[in-house]
């Protein structure tokens, strides 16, 4: 049971660390919609890291309302899949989830393979935040299989594998995917990177290596402090205050719960 409490926080970190910008690929050519579109998304994505998810979400369904009106594939996978991130952090998951399947599911316009790919990664996440390992194996496995030369998307891949095997209680496994995401992310995504040490400071306490995992939680404390993410902080603190806990430090395990207590407190959800 306690690798379930642990595993869930991660989750949701996954997700919202996923936004697209709709200025991400470079158009020759950009018409006034889009360029508004564009607009919508980019103020929807501030919007969001404030934690203002309501207004998140009625930016990016009007990037998303632009670029259908003009068919703009590449747009409607990015707000599309904004908007199934927005909606899991707000505590929608059904709705996320038809955000998703309609990419998924589209048979009329053919979107990116990373873009599938990110989606069948959201997919999974959400299979197992209702604890349905299997849909969650099965939608991982997708995502592996989309994401081909030139996708970006491995270490974040990597991380959902870990998460499940933590969520089954398999350290070794977590252990495993964990580590292989770290490689991945260290270099490219300080955010994904901190993830995938969460995700091995809780294979660690699995493994009853709360020295290890101490250290872990740590490095991804520094990491978050230095970007300014209240809600990843706060996790690192827990996940500190149970390795403290088992090397038998009440004193300083208290001290981090009440750390994280605080940040929860003023934290905007």
């Amino acid at each position: 049971m306690e690798a379930r409490l642990i595993v869930r926080p991660v989750i949701v970190l996954l997700c919202s660390l996923l936004l697209l910008s709709a200025c991400g690929h470079v158009e020759e050519v950009r018409s006034a919609r889009q360029e508004q579109a564009t607009e919508f998304n980019q103020r929807a994505q501030r919007a969001f890291q404030r934690g203002e998810y309501q207004t998140a979400a009625a930016l990016f369904q009007n990037a998303l309302q632009l670029d259908v009106a003009i068919e703009n594939v590449n747009g409607i996978a990015i707000n599309t899949l904004n908007l199934a991130r927005v909606s899991q952090v707000m505590g929608q998951p059904a709705q996320a989830q038809r955000y998703l399947d309609s990419l998924l599911e589209d048979k009329a316009l053919h979107y990116a393979p990373a873009q599938l790919a990110a989606a069948s990664v959201q997919r999974s996440l959400l299979s197992l935040q209702q604890d349905d390992e299997a849909g969650a194996g099965k939608w991982v496995e997708q995502a592996a299989a989309y994401c081909v030369s030139g996708c970006t998307l491995a270490g974040v891949i990597d991380n959902a594998r870990a998460s499940i095997a933590l969520h089954a209680n398999d350290a070794d496994k977590a252990l495993h995917w964990s580590e292989r995401g770290a490689s991945e992310n260290r270099n490219a995504s300080p955010l994904e990177y901190a993830n995938s040490l969460r995700l091995a400071a809780s294979a660690k306490l699995l493994k009853n290596d709360p020295d290890a995992a101490l250290h872990l939680a740590e490095e991804a404390l520094a990491i978050d402090k230095s970007m300014g993410l209240p809600e990843k902080i706060r996790q690192d603190l827990l996940l500190a205050a149970q390795a403290h806990e088992k090397l038998g430090r009440a004193e300083l395990a208290a001290q981090c719960r009440d750390r994280a207590g605080r940040i929860a407190a003023v934290s905007v959800k």
